[in-house]
């Protein structure tokens, strides 16, 4: 009988109540926080760490527009080549080319040189020793056989034609003659106050047959120096001492000194 109305009264409360309030996701209470915290006290909500910010990517630097193979070899000749060319030194043009003009005692003059390799040189010249009225129209040719920081050594040839137009005036024993003439020299050099000094000892050779046949033989040695006046141009000056002996029918061969003092002008130009 108790049970029944125990029954009986739970239903009827049941029907009287009101109806639950539905909860929204919002106020929903993650699991976590409803366990009590030790203390207890509830453990405040967790809350969700903001995501990591992604970090910003390193812009890489600019890299230059590499050189292409054919400036990269033009940059290397460059580099390569002496600061100014010069065809009486022991530093060969590497590539370059070049031209030279002289006047003085007793002689007058032009030559022209090419690099044909790093170490060798190929080129013209024309001279007049108007003392003597000599006149050579020839060819040269050096080769580096020394390329040091502190020096230049090289050996150089030429051979020309040579014409003696048998002038007096200020040989009174001179006569005319032609043949051929070979000059060996080995040069030294160094750079030196902003330009460049050499030195030269010379062996030139002259066999003459418009006669009789005749030898010549006039070693020398000459102490030059050249320095830059503008980009392209330089000057210098040029003093040698030698010997001049000969036999058979060559002129001038009687045994005499020789003296030299050039004025040099030379020009870059290539």
């Amino acid at each position: 009988m108790l049970a029944s109305l125990a029954a009986l009264q739970l239903l009827v409360a049941a029907q009287v109540a009101a109806p639950p309030k539905p909860v929204t996701p919002d106020e929903a209470v993650p699991p976590a926080a409803e366990a009590p915290a030790p203390g207890g006290e509830a453990a405040p909500a967790a809350q969700a760490a903001p995501p990591a910010a992604a970090p910003a990517k390193a812009s890489a630097p600019a890299q230059p527009a590499s050189p292409t193979p054919a400036a990269q070899t033009a940059a290397a000749a460059a580099l390569a080549r002496p600061p100014f060319p010069s065809l009486l030194s022991a530093e060969t043009l590497r590539g370059a080319s070049a031209a030279l003009a002289w006047a003085g005692w007793s002689s007058l003059g032009a030559a022209y040189e090419v690099g044909v390799t790093r170490e060798d040189d190929f080129g013209g010249f024309v001279d007049l020793d108007w003392a003597k009225s000599e006149f050579l129209l020839g060819v040269t040719y050096r080769r580096s056989l020394v390329a040091s920081p502190e020096y230049d050594l090289a050996g150089r040839l030429s051979g020309s034609w040579y014409t003696n137009f048998g002038s007096t005036y200020v040989y009174s024993d001179n006569h005319s003659d032609r043949g051929l003439r070979l000059a060996p020299a080995l040069v030294i050099s160094s750079r030196a106050g902003g330009g460049v000094a050499s030195l030269s000892g010379e062996a030139p050779m002259t066999v003459t047959w418009k006669y009789k046949s005749g030898f010549l033989f006039e070693p020398k040695v000459a102490a030059s120096y050249e320095t830059p006046l503008y980009p392209r141009v330089t000057l210098g000056a040029r003093v040698g001492i030698g010997y001049r002996a000969g036999s058979g029918d060559a002129p001038l061969a009687t045994g005499r000194g020789i003296l030299e003092f050039l004025v040099l002008a030379g020009y870059h130009i290539l």
